[in-house]
């Protein structure tokens, strides 16, 4: 069984589903409760789903199966295309942990050496006085000033799927794991 992404307890939940030929509906809620409830609503090639943690628009819709599971990236990308909905957020700490590591041993294990090494280690030193601020302000240093013979590919930007995005996944996993009964 796949790890759960957040810590919220699914088994008081009751699963009902609405079928018609237009419409598919998922409603994972506790008996006599709306909390903790997410509904997932197929319809015309779109999933939207609402409920205790937001509400979120897919370009495609959700079909539960008995080995369903939901890949985070995936999903993700299927929220964020053509829509201004965004599914992760800056995460300072592990960028912060990418640009450590970076000075550490992996510029050397990308290749860098000689004086292209000490100038990425230069940069990587620099972004460290950015990392902290808001995510515009350290990707404005960082994306305008990374060295000639580096690409942006190489900053250092480290994104994490935000926490009621992660319960809307397993939520969609519970709904699987209750049609596989």
């Amino acid at each position: 069984m796949r790890e759960k992404r957040t810590k919220i307890n699914w088994s008081k939940h009751k699963l009902s589903i609405i079928k018609n030929e237009h419409v598919l509906i998922h409603h994972l809620k506790k008996p006599d409760s709306y909390i903790d409830s997410v509904k997932f609503i197929n319809t015309g090639d779109i999933c939207a789903v609402t409920g205790d943690y937001g509400n979120w628009m897919f370009c495609r819709e959700y079909h539960p199966s008995k080995d369903g599971y939901v890949s985070d990236g995936y999903w993700i990308e299927k929220l964020t295309i053509a829509s201004s909905q965004k599914g992760e957020e800056y995460n300072s700490k592990e960028t912060r942990k990418e640009i450590e590591d970076g000075i550490k041993f992996e510029l050397e294990e990308y290749g860098y050496e000689g004086e292209e090494l000490e100038k990425a280690k230069e940069y990587y030193n620099d972004l460290l006085d950015y990392v902290d601020l808001q995510e515009w302000e350290y990707v404005s240093f960082a994306y305008n000033n990374f060295p000639n013979f580096m690409d942006s590919e190489s900053v250092p930007f480290v994104e994490t799927t935000k926490y009621w995005l992660k319960a809307v996944f397993d939520a969609f996993e519970e709904i699987c794991r209750i049609i596989k009964g």
